[in-house]
């Protein structure tokens, strides 16, 4: 890390707390605040879900398992196909019916339907799960940054956890929704240059599938149209 590094971090960081600052600025209601107004553009909800898909351990966990792991490859891919098909569902069925109840919470609507008790057991297994899953999710990316800063692991969690906790808290769901759509631009950026570098650096893309290939060819295998039932298709596509 040199002098350079630590500018385009620092300024990042400030940059998105002064950005959360200025969205919270006329936040007046529960509405301006859980669900921004209910003016955020569609393009930016868009965004912002799929970079909520592209967590962290994700990133760093499935290069590995489809390179690396005993057993792995291109099927693990397979498990994705559900996302899409459940977010066209949830757009037809349930997106159109909350719009008009004017909820803020899938829990509001929880409690009309069936009542307090239902509400809080599910809202606490929703925020038991979820937490579960992002203190893996931030674990995964403070062991990257612990690296390039050369800092222990519970160092970084404090700072992603403190710099998120600080621009969520203060700008509200289109702070949420924005940084979103800003770290989804890098990450793109940054996969793109990390493909450009590792092809580079292996001689190409035919020395890199050469590579893939020669260490176990079942890898390259990206569709497995077993139905699952044995151990020797884990991640089936109709399973997905």
């Amino acid at each position: 890390m040199n002098a350079l590094d630590w500018t385009v971090i620092v300024a990042y960081l400030g940059a998105m707390i002064g950005f959360s600052v200025f969205l919270g600025r006329g936040q007046e209601s529960q509405d301006d605040y859980y669900v921004g107004g209910r003016n955020i553009p569609w393009w930016a909800v868009g965004i912002s879900t799929m970079a909520t898909q592209t967590s962290a351990v994700g990133f760093i966990s499935v290069p590995a398992f489809v390179a690396l792991k005993e057993g792995g490859g291109l099927t693990f891919l397979q498990n994705e196909l559900a996302v899409p098909l459940a977010m066209v569902a949830i757009m037809i069925f349930l997106i159109p019916l909350f719009r008009r109840l004017e909820l803020i919470s899938i829990f509001e609507y929880l409690e009309r339907r069936f009542g307090p008790g239902t509400r809080n057991l599910l809202a606490a297994v929703f925020l038991i799960s979820r937490g579960l899953a992002t203190g893996v999710g931030v674990y995964a990316a403070a062991i990257v940054l612990a690296v390039c800063f050369g800092t222990d692991v519970w160092v970084m969690i404090l700072v992603i956890g403190i710099i998120t906790i600080i621009y969520d808290t203060i700008g509200g769901m289109k702070a949420v929704v924005y940084s979103d759509v800003i770290q989804m631009v890098i990450l793109i950026g940054g996969l793109f240059a990390c493909i450009f570098y590792a092809l580079k650096g292996v001689g190409g893309w035919d020395a890199a599938v050469a590579a893939l290939e020669a260490h176990e060819p079942g890898r390259m295998v990206a569709l497995d149209m077993s139905w699952g039932m044995t151990e020797e298709s884990p991640y089936p596509f109709w399973g997905s």
